[in-house]
């Protein structure tokens, strides 16, 4: 019977993938963006929901879905899918999602053209993060053999890395290498441009402590100067921490001022490290590094450990706002990246509620007892509602959280309901724990913030040009990502009597 079957699926699969290619040829990699919304889980994902999501501009979600439809195809049609969603994953600059997808399909075990489209794919990925040699070495060389589509799009990549490697390409292009090539061989001169006044002031405040506190331990040798952005604008106070002489510049914070600087990438003659990070990866420039406490990234490595770990089936309970869909999208992602399946996603209401037993009861009887485990996006206040309808309801499932759960204050008498909860936390957070001087900062992340971002700026002579460069810093372990982001991989903690307590890895 599957003989007879075979003929149906590989005519499908060449329409579909026919229907792929005629997208793609229309677009250009810098038109894609990076988005959050729902995808296919494994189960049911088909090329067309990918090509629908692709159509939509919803490129990272058709990715993961061409990914998980895949596995309906017998080879090289699978290949090829896996492929397709390697080649969006590449466009969007997302290096971790790239590699992952490829290395589902080793270069032996490929035919010509499949062969030849992965060594395409490891070319736009590293013509995304502005390594030009490496693309122009990845390339297929041979392109009579490709097919017409392919052999254009090699072309482009060519004649794109050929001109950012020479300095002879767009306005774009000229300013991202200009800009890369401004990293210090050392740092003596270290500005702050960070709000010391304003809604945001107070935390402000906290950030230069912390790179005050930095400075006073490992390098004294070092000036620091604070420049208030609430005071002349974010491109003003730029320009002035460089006619100061300063070698880099820390911060914005807010990405409102962050956008009004990379309005205007020709002002950037110094290395800025913001402490935010940008909601799109299109036109990065080269002078940008891009570092802050983004929870995405407290989700992905829920994802990766919990999978890890066998743990392979998930209910993901969040609030229903922008930032719930945000982070709940970040863990779905990357679990799925690790073969993970979410079996549910209940929103509950971001005010605590009394719907969230109905919220908590929906999810359970959803899964009909195929979950493994609970993903929980939520504040502290939140986290107090539903972990204990979690335990009465189901207590065998263990709970996996963020730092978002635990306020930064103690509290033993209102945490104690979220012992148990398993979720990542900073290095600095539990040093405080331990010292018992946790409590004396209003906002010991950001004070944490402060300090890694100081040490960062240090160190980034080191960092920019050895992208492996590890950091042991009081947010993280730190990294330098695609696309100039810092990455952190934070200790995992659990609450024992309503205070957490770091556990093993």
């Amino acid at each position: 019977m599957p003989s007879q079957r075979h003929p149906s699926i590989l005519k499908y699969c060449a329409i579909a993938l026919l229907t792929v290619t005629f997208m793609l040829q229309g677009c250009s990699p810098n038109d894609f963006v990076d988005t959050n919304g729902s995808s296919a889980t494994q189960g049911n994902a088909t090329v067309e929901q990918a090509n629908a999501l692709f159509s939509q501009g919803k490129k990272r979600e058709a990715a993961q879905t061409y990914y998980a439809a895949a596995a309906r195809y017998p080879s090289p049609q699978r290949e090829r899918v896996i492929l397709q969603a390697a080649e969006i994953a590449a466009s969007i600059g997302d290096a971790t999602l790239t590699n992952t997808y490829l290395a589902k399909v080793p270069a032996a075990t490929l035919d010509g053209e499949n062969r030849a489209r992965q060594a395409y794919v490891k070319a736009l990925l590293a013509l995304q993060q502005n390594d030009p040699a490496f693309a122009l070495r990845s390339l297929p060389t041979n392109l009579d053999e490709l097919s017409p589509a392919l052999r254009e799009k090699v072309k482009h990549i060519q004649q794109r890395a050929q001109a950012m490697a020479s300095g002879k390409g767009g306005g774009a292009s000229r300013v991202q290498n200009v800009q890369a090539a401004l990293v210090p061989t050392s740092v003596t001169r270290v500005a702050a441009l960070l709000p010391q006044s304003g809604s945001l002031g107070s935390v402000g405040q906290e950030i230069y402590r912390g790179i005050d506190t930095a400075r006073n331990s490992v390098a004294r040798e070092t000036s620091v100067q604070v420049y208030d952005v609430n005071a002349g604008g974010a491109v003003a106070q730029y320009q002035r921490a460089v006619a100061d002489g300063a070698d880099i510049v820390i911060g914005p914070l807010d990405k409102e001022s962050l956008a009004e600087l990379l309005a205007q990438p020709q002002v950037l003659s110094k290395p800025l490290l913001s402490l935010n990070y940008l909601t799109n990866s299109r036109n990065i420039p080269g002078a940008l590094y891009q570092f802050g406490l983004l929870p995405e990234d407290e989700a992905k490595q829920v994802a990766e450990t919990t999978s890890a770990r066998g743990l392979r089936t998930a209910i993901v309970l969040a609030p229903a706002s922008s930032w719930g869909e945000r982070i709940a999208g970040a863990f779905r992602a990357a679990y799925q990246a690790k073969g993970g399946q979410v079996v549910n996603i209940q929103q509950f209401p971001d005010a605590p509620s009394n719907a969230y037993l109905q919220n908590v009861q929906n999810a359970l009887a959803a899964t009909q007892g195929r979950a493994s485990m609970v993903f929980l996006a939520a504040s502290p206040s939140q986290a107090r509602l539903i972990r204990p309808l979690l335990a009465a309801q189901a207590p065998e499932l263990p709970i996996y959280a963020t730092s978002h759960i635990f306020s930064g204050r103690t509290d033993p008498g209102k945490d104690a309901d979220l012992d148990g909860i398993l979720y990542t936390e900073i290095p600095w957070v539990m040093e405080g724990l331990q010292s018992g001087t946790l409590n004396n900062s209003s906002f010991p992340r950001m004070f944490a913030l402060g300090m890694d971002a100081f040490l960062i700026a240090k160190n980034l002579p080191s960092i920019a040009r050895n992208p492996s460069t590890q950091v042991n810093g009081k947010t993280g372990n730190i990294r330098l990502a695609g696309n100039r982001q810092i990455q952190r991989t934070l200790l995992f903690a659990t609450f024992v009597n309503g205070i957490p307590q770091a556990v093993g890895q």
